[in-house]
């Protein structure tokens, strides 16, 4: 099977979970755009060391625990629900700004055509 390099979704709540679950197996890159909104509490969040003058831009990596941390977040309490599917697969995780979730899957190369 063919596999996609980066596979793009919006956040959309509960209903973006099954979609994640469901991407698993067809790329190692998985995009997960959260509304702008999110950016502030996300940063405030996942660097609580940084000066109230920062600028407020996000670059967080780590496993799949990571996802607790964000589901702390009003609106994002839904990615606990990938914790433990994500440990499965050993995924690794990037948070970055404007506010997205990248989630890498082991495994290589896509497939070759």
């Amino acid at each position: 099977m063919k596999k996609e390099p980066v596979i793009h979704l919006q956040w959309n709540g509960r209903e973006t979970v099954p979609m994640v679950g469901q991407m698993l197996g067809r790329t190692e890159l998985i995009e997960i755009q959260l509304a702008p909104e999110y950016n502030h509490a996300l940063f405030q969040k996942l660097h609580p060391e940084a000066p109230r003058a920062a600028v407020e831009n996000i670059d967080k990596s780590g496993d799949a625990e990571l996802l607790n941390t964000v589901s702390e977040i009003n609106g994002l309490e839904d990615f606990a629900l990938l914790v433990d599917v994500l440990r499965s697969e050993d995924a690794s995780l990037h948070i970055v700004s404007p506010p997205m979730v990248i989630i890498e899957i082991p495994g290589g190369a896509p497939a070759a055509a």
